[in-house]
């Protein structure tokens, strides 16, 4: 493919999978420097890569948009004259705007249900065969069964291999940090940092708040590491009868050295509630280990290499999640919530 001037990248859906599809824009840019790239996101992931290298522009494309607001998107789009339009968001509007973007050329990829045989996708296949001139079939479940490659950035790379027709690097993930917090919480505590992730995905038909309160006691005990639960929420109430346990550190506190050796001295286990994204993949950067169910957080513990437990859910096809999901190219160890399975004593065993 000859020289691209601008080229447009689609992801709007979750923060994880824009930090799967890091390695894909850093192979873009590698690759095609000259290009300018504008990435097209939604709100909850417009700040991953909002100080970053890998993109040049960003456009918020989200789906709680108003319809006036969605089609004057569509008409700043359509204005850039895109010469690549790479659709990698399964979203109804993602493939709206790819297919009357006004792009010189197009491509998308098209992940096939799990859960159906067939007529998965059937609209889209059918209209990303007229727009676009690159498509990319995933069939999840023969991939599966047949025990071939599915994971995402694996996949959306071999899209961008069939765009250009050129044999590929493989590239890490990359996030960018800008969080006063950066390299401060090291220094401050002389142990190792566990960060508990307290996604609403701890809680499950095979996993309460009790189990989840028990392992965290039991976790107290280890006296060699300090803990960190982050929240996802302020004073969330699924989680209130294990946090209000517990010491809170704000931003400020990292700050205040006396006030820090003081709460040391009353607890290992502090609550990092509530905190802004970048202070927050700070934390994930400075931890030892990382333990959480199956979500974003799996992804930000992948970008800086640091190991993560991620545990997953057996009522939501963990085998297929795992293969799709799993963090890149970083060491993690996979756990499934299940029936007469002891997540804690595993846990606690693999810490000690």
């Amino acid at each position: 493919m000859s020289y691209l001037k601008q080229i447009c990248v689609c992801r709007n859906d979750r923060i994880g999978d824009l930090i799967m599809t890091t390695p894909v824009l850093k192979t873009i840019r590698k690759n095609w420097p000259k290009s300018k790239i504008t990435l097209l996101c939604s709100k909850i992931n417009s700040k991953v890569l909002k100080n970053s290298d890998l993109i040049d522009d960003i456009i918020i494309l989200d789906n709680e948009q108003s319809i006036i607001n969605k089609f004057k998107t569509l008409k700043l789009i359509r204005r850039k004259s895109f010469d690549l339009y790479i659709n990698f968001a399964p979203t109804n509007l993602s493939y709206i705007f790819c297919f009357f973007s006004r792009a010189s050329k197009k491509a998308t990829i098209i992940f096939l249900s799990r859960y159906k045989k067939s007529f998965s996708k059937i609209f889209q296949r059918f209209f990303s065969k007229i727009y676009c001139q690159h498509v990319f079939v995933v069939n999840r479940r023969y991939r599966f069964s047949n025990k071939i490659n599915m994971h995402q950035t694996t996949m959306m790379l071999k899209l961008i291999k069939k765009i250009f027709n050129k044999s590929l690097l493989y590239h890490e993930i990359e996030i960018p940090v800008v969080s006063k917090l950066e390299n401060k919480i090291k220094k401050i505590f002389s142990k190792k940092i566990i960060t508990i992730h307290l996604s609403k995905r701890w809680i499950n038909e095979y996993y309460n708040i009790n189990d989840l309160k028990k392992l965290i006691f039991s976790l107290k005990n280890k006296k060699k590491y300090i803990y960190f639960l982050t929240t996802e929420k302020l004073k969330d109430n699924k989680f209130k009868d294990i946090t209000k346990n517990f010491i809170y550190l704000n931003n400020k506190d990292f700050f205040n050295r006396k006030l820090i050796n003081k709460k040391i001295k009353k607890s290992n286990i502090f609550i990092l509630d509530n905190y802004k994204y970048n202070n927050w993949i700070s934390v994930i950067k400075q931890s030892f280990q990382v333990i959480t169910p199956e979500c974003g957080c799996i992804h930000v513990a992948a970008a800086f290499k640091v190991p993560v437990f991620v545990i997953y859910n057996i009522s939501n096809y963990p085998e297929y999640m795992y293969k799709e999901y799993k963090p890149w190219k970083s060491r993690h160890l996979k756990l499934i919530f299940k029936q007469n399975n002891n997540i804690n004593k595993y846990i606690i065993k693999k810490l000690n």
